[in-house]
Order: structure tokens, then C-alpha cells, then sequence
């Protein structure tokens, strides 16, 4: 028995004078999460972009097909995690006759097609909304529901879906998608929930609502003055009215030219960022600022640690929208559409462009990338 004991004691000493294990296990990092945007401004189709469309469709087996006009930036658009765009254009499809300018109307094939080529947002509120009146909605919205892959806002079909913010997660983070238009061209919607217009008390009743539901505010503000680089007084009044609603980005839409990206200073220490016009994207416009526009890429991340949402990484960089056709017969013959990064390699075919040349209009590298700088005021 006292042999026991002396045992015991010893492997007690033992115990008490070894060392205490480490704690190896390592702690969890936290990481921040980055949710990476790509915005291209309108899509803006004249009829002779339909009637290409229409060409491509009888080679894939389809009335018509836009994805080709858009292969050139598929790489970008599929690459980000979101990507935004304007359609212009109301999609009633070809029960309501296709047309283009001045009163137009697209074929359903179009929302598709921005589905497939990676398109994750889609600005329907436009001065073009009501170009097929009320039935031009109800047309748009059925075929962009369809596409499931695809969060639109800016027109509606009911009270109901006036009232709802559009939402959608990406890697965990909830963004809400609010879009308004300055007008409709002087067309009169036939019920008031049809089109969100501009307004003080409606934005700001909007985005407190969605600030509810989402962790990020995302709004296309179609806005400006139509081929003008410079900002009028309605965009800069409802930038800071966005900003000091607690917005975290605007894209801006409708001018058909490019103009600046800035931080707006809003209430609370708040900043918001806005992009007041990316330009056309596609398009037949007959001057040479109107084939010259920007896409933007920027970063929504949220703090890891503290939940904190920023807007990071921002940038814009200028693209053309090429195109041949004959100068002689512009209105009708204009064709083989293409969108392209304005880089020094384009003036290798810059002079092919059917506006070079055209009322004595210049398409170069340097000519466009000038008309850039001018009205985005950024450098390359």
C-alpha cells in the first residue's frame, strides 16, 4: 500500500511539472467578400441593327439573333460577378411591329440573348418605355421574367410590382435594383404605376425600403441631355438626392455620350459613387460622339469583420461601336455591327468605319479617344 502511494505521488509531480500542451488549433480567419461589377450603358437598336440581327437568326435557327454584336466584350460580361446593362429599347416583341427610331420597338429574342451573353442586370426605364404604350410593358416584362438569370427594373404591370424592390444575392450579400427615367418623350402612361419617374419623396421612400432588405442600393438614373458631355441640373440635384438617401452606386443612362464618374458626399458621411453617362453600348447613330462610350467595372466588398459595405476599385475605360455601310444610302445600308474596346490597334481599321468621312467627320484612335477624355475627363 505505501508503495502505491509513493507511485501515485510521483506520476502527480510528474503531471504538475509538465509543461501545458499548446493550443494548435488555428483560429478561423475572417476574410472580406468582393462581389466584382461590369456596367455597359444602351442598348440602343435602330433598324438596321434588326435587320443584321435578323441575318444572323437565319444562320442559328432563330428570328433573330443580338448575341454576335456582343462577342467582343462576352469574356468581360460572363467574367464579373454581376453585369449591368441599358436596354433602351422597349421589347414588345414583333406582335407590336419591330421598328427603330424615332418610335421603337424590339423583338423578344433580345432579352435572351443579354441573358446568354452574361448580362445580370437590366435597366427597363427609359424614354423609349412607353413607345408601345401599355401593352409594350406588359410584353417586356413577361419576356424578361422568363429569363430567370436576368433582375430588371424600372417599368411595371401592376401597383403591386411598383411597390416591391427588385433583389437579387450574390456570394452571400443582398443588393436591391432600383431604375428611373426623366420621362417618356411627352407619352402619358395609361395607369401611373407603369413607368418610375424621378421624384424627391419617391427615391427617397424607395431606397429606404430597400435599405431594409439589402445590404448594397444599386440605381440606373436614366437622365441628362441627349449628345451633351456636360451635366445639367436634374442629374447633379438627384445624385446628391441618391447620396443622401444612402445609395451606394448609380449608373447613369440616355445622354448617347459618354460623361464623368465621380464620388458624391451624402448625408451622415455616407459617399456614394456615380457614373452619370457610359454612352451607347450599340448603336446606329450617325455622329462620331455617339459611337464612342465607356464600360466600367468597379468592386462592392463587405468588411469580414465588421459587415461594412464599400465600393472599391472603380474605373472606366472608353469602347467604339464599329461599324460599315454606304455613305450614300446611310439611313438604310449601314451593317456588320461590332463592338470593341478603343484601344491604338482599332485605327487599323478605323478608316473603314462608314462615318469616316461622312459630313466630314474623322474616326481615329486618337479623334474618338479625344472625344473620350473630353467628356469623362479621366486619362488613359
Amino acid at each position: 500500500m505505501k508503495k502505491l502511494k509513493i507511485a501515485l505521488l510521483c506520476l502527480f509531480l510528474v503531471a504538475c511539472s509538465s509543461p501545458a500542451k499548446e493550443d494548435t488549433t488555428k483560429k478561423e480567419e475572417v476574410k472580406d467578400t468582393t462581389v466584382s461589377f461590369f456596367a455597359v450603358g444602351d442598348n440602343l437598336l435602330h433598324d438596321t441593327i434588326n435587320a443584321e440581327a435578323k441575318t444572323y437568326g437565319e444562320t442559328s435557327g432563330r428570328n433573330y439573333d443580338y448575341r454576335p454584336f456582343y462577342k467582343n466584350f462576352e469574356k468581360q460580361i460572363q467574367g464579373a460577378d454581376v453585369a449591368f446593362i441599358n436596354q433602351e429599347t422597349i421589347v414588345g416583341g414583333e406582335e407590336l411591329v419591330i421598328s427603330g427610331y424615332p418610335n421603337f420597338n424590339s423583338p423578344k429574342e433580345v432579352a435572351s440573348d443579354l441573358a446568354t451573353t452574361g448580362f445580370d442586370l437590366v435597366n427597363l426605364a427609359s424614354n423609349h418605355s412607353l413607345d408601345r404604350s401599355s401593352q409594350g410593358i406588359i410584353n417586356a416584362l413577361q419576356t424578361f421574367d422568363f429569363e430567370k438569370n436576368l433582375t430588371v427594373a424600372g417599368i411595371n404591370d401592376s401597383e403591386e410590382r411598383k411597390n416591391e424592390i427588385a433583389t437579387f444575392k450574390q456570394k452571400g450579400i443582398t443588393f436591391s435594383f432600383l431604375a428611373y427615367t426623366y420621362g417618356t418623350n411627352g407619352i402619358i402612361p395609361e395607369n401611373a404605376y407603369e413607368v418610375n419617374y424621378f421624384g424627391d419623396e419617391r427615391i427617397t421612400s424607395d431606397v429606404a425600403k430597400a435599405k431594409e432588405v439589402s445590404d448594397v442600393v444599386i440605381v440606373s438614373a436614366h437622365w441628362g441631355d441627349e449628345n451633351a458631355f456636360e451635366l445639367n441640373d436634374m442629374q447633379q440635384h438627384y445624385a446628391q438626392v441618391f447620396a443622401d438617401a444612402g445609395v451606394d452606386v448609380v449608373i447613369g443612362t440616355h445622354p448617347h455620350v459618354v460623361q464623368p464618374d465621380t464620388w458624391v458626399d451624402g448625408k451622415d458621411g455616407h459617399k456614394t459613387y456615380v457614373i452619370y453617362s457610359l454612352g451607347n453600348f450599340l448603336g446606329g447613330m450617325l455622329d462620331t460622339k455617339n459611337i464612342v462610350g465607356s464600360y466600367a467595372t468597379f468592386d462592392i466588398v463587405k468588411d469580414g469583420k465588421t459587415g461594412d459595405i464599400s465600393v472599391e476599385n472603380e474605373d472606366v475605360k472608353p469602347l467604339v461601336i464599329d461599324f460599315h455601310g454606304n455613305q450614300n444610302n446611310i439611313l438604310d445600308e449601314r451593317y456588320d455591327y461590332t463592338v470593341l474596346p478603343l484601344t491604338k490597334e482599332y485605327d487599323k481599321v478605323a478608316s473603314d468605319h462608314v462615318l469616316h468621312g461622312y459630313e466630314g467627320q474623322v474616326v481615329s484612335y486618337e479623334e474618338l479617344l479625344r472625344m473620350w477624355t473630353y467628356g469623362t475627363k479621366r486619362e488613359i
